[in-house]
């Protein structure tokens, strides 16, 4: 007869025996490995850029002649003046007392007497001005003033011409990463 104590050992040894993972796989157990996956790489073409692209930018300079022109500096302009009137100066007779009688007294042997005497008229040459032709409003007409002044010309205005260089850009292999590695179950073998 196997003790009771005994007894309780052997199952707990069996059970233990049971318990390592090799003994669990091989009685029909699933069983699972844990495995270390390595990065996995490809090797790959890319375009590399060698010079990236630019842009430039000229500008070229007009093409200027220099030509003489007629300018007007003062325009013609219509005046219109007065000239003054012809005159003549002649001599007039002007009389300052007109012609009459007084009355003049005299003293004789048979006392006063009053005659009546005639009194010529008074005259005074005067010179006078008399208009020979009346003044008059004359057009006068200044004709316009020219000089000769250069003058630049464009011939060709100025030009803005872009050059546009693409960038060169150069094939290479280059290895990359494509998934990276880790850990994984996998199926156990037996």
């Amino acid at each position: 007869m196997v003790s009771r104590p005994g007894a309780a050992l052997a199952a707990l040894l069996s059970l233990a025996a049971a318990a390592t993972p090799a003994m669990a796989c091989r009685y029909g157990s699933e069983c699972y490995d844990k495995v270390r996956l390595p990065n996995v790489y490809r090797t790959i073409d890319r375009p590399v850029v060698v010079r990236p692209g630019y842009r430039e930018v000229v500008e070229t300079r007009p093409v200027v002649v220099v030509r003489p022109e007629r300018v007007i500096v003062q325009p013609a302009r219509v005046d219109y003046v007065r000239t003054p009137p012809v005159t003549r100066t002649v001599l007039q007779e002007v009389v300052v007392r007109r012609a009459g009688y007084r009355w003049a007294t005299t003293y004789g042997p048979y006392g006063e007497r009053r005659c009546k005497v005639p009194v010529p008229a008074e005259v005074k040459v005067v010179p006078r001005e008399v208009v020979v032709r009346p003044g008059r409003r004359v057009r006068l007409v200044t004709p316009p003033v020219y000089a000769i002044q250069n003058r630049a010309v464009a011939v060709r205005p100025a030009e803005r011409i872009v050059y546009d260089y693409p960038p060169v850009i150069r094939r290479e292999r280059a290895t990359v990463l494509v998934r990276r590695g880790g850990t994984a179950w996998v199926p156990a073998r037996y």
